[in-house]
């Protein structure tokens, strides 16, 4: 039996439970009630089981201390005085086949069956409650790819955070996430998969898109494929392949996809007379190194180019020679160099 009532026998919880116990007694359980909540949800469970086995008895009322009384009494015929010559005889007692079965007082039984029942109901609950060991999978200086248990594939960018079940259970799978990852969805059209990320939910059934979900930042959601929701207090959008959403403090913005911010994991850039700025950010987040121009001039030169798993020298060697810039290393700082673009 749980220890959390040593000092409480399943007797006097019985009688406290029928309105038998003494006012001492009463106090006793009452006085172990208040040490903890632990406590009086045990007796909360004990009074649904006597609540059950009472309404089973019904049809045969008992009177305890009646019962404890002639069991007393029947105790006191053994113990005769030495100097009571008849004592002998009265310890005779005569056995017949068809005697009453002995019975426990109701307390006794009543305890045996509070705790075969509080037993059995405690090991079904701790089986119910059991929930799936998380699983969380974190990146620093670095990105990696994780395989979830329903088959989805996540993978996660510099400085980010997933926390996952170790199995999904019940009718949601649901992941959350801080920092930024790509997520290719494993559709299961019966279960949807929910992220949660900074107070904003994205749910979709089957689906690829990017979460950006940094503290300093909005959360931004980029679709590659499929329908994605995105959600956040009163405010919803839904979201199709080629289409964005940037989530405000209280609004969603809707935007248009930008392909370049999965560069990360595709490694893939496509620019089409995009501003020198924009492409070097691109470059700057895909890549993570530190690249510069010298000044604001060059910052505005237009560029339509596509680099496809290229290394970030041979990159931004391109750029500079199509734009005719001077590409300088310091340390481990690229600088673009020029005097603008005509």
């Amino acid at each position: 039996m749980n220890s959390s009532h040593a000092n409480i026998s399943e007797e006097l919880l019985a009688r406290y439970l029928a309105d038998t116990a003494s006012e001492s007694e009463r106090n006793d359980v009452e006085a172990w009630l208040a040490e903890s909540e632990a406590n009086a949800r045990e007796l909360a469970t004990y009074r649904l089981i006597w609540d059950h086995t009472a309404s089973m008895k019904k049809s045969a009322a008992v009177d305890t201390d009646a019962a404890w009384n002639k069991m007393k009494g029947k105790m006191q015929v053994g113990k005769a005085s030495p100097a009571e010559p008849e004592a002998k005889e009265a310890r005779t007692i005569e056995f017949r086949p068809e005697a009453r079965q002995r019975r426990l007082p109701v307390t006794v039984w009543a305890a045996a069956m509070i705790a075969i029942l509080v037993a059995a109901f405690g090991w079904f609950f701790l089986i119910a409650d059991k929930t799936p060991e998380s699983v969380e999978v974190a990146t620093a200086n670095n990105t990696t790819e994780q395989l979830l248990p329903d088959g989805t594939k996540v993978f996660l960018n510099y400085n980010s955070k997933l926390t996952y079940p170790e199995n999904f259970t019940g009718d949601l799978r649901t992941v959350s996430l801080q920092g930024e990852a790509f997520f290719d969805v494993k559709r299961d059209a019966a279960h949807p998969f929910v992220i949660q990320a900074n107070g904003t939910e994205i749910r979709v059934l089957g689906t690829s898109f990017n979460v950006k979900a940094y503290n300093e930042s909005p959360v931004r959601v980029d679709v590659a494929t499929g329908k994605v929701r995105v959600s956040k207090d009163a405010h919803r959008v839904e979201l199709v392949k080629g289409q964005s959403a940037e989530v405000l403090k209280d609004s969603i913005r809707s935007l248009q996809a930008n392909m370049n911010l999965m560069g990360y994991r595709t490694q893939v850039y496509e620019f089409n007379a995009a501003d020198l700025q924009d492409v070097v950010s691109s470059i700057r987040d895909g890549y993570h190194v530190d690249v510069r121009l010298s000044n604001d001039k060059i910052a505005q030169c237009r560029l339509t180019i596509r680099f496809e798993k290229e290394p970030v020298d041979a990159t931004l060697a391109v750029i500079a020679e199509t734009l005719d810039l001077n590409l300088r290393k310091e340390g481990k700082v690229y600088w673009l160099e020029g005097n603008g673009c005509e």
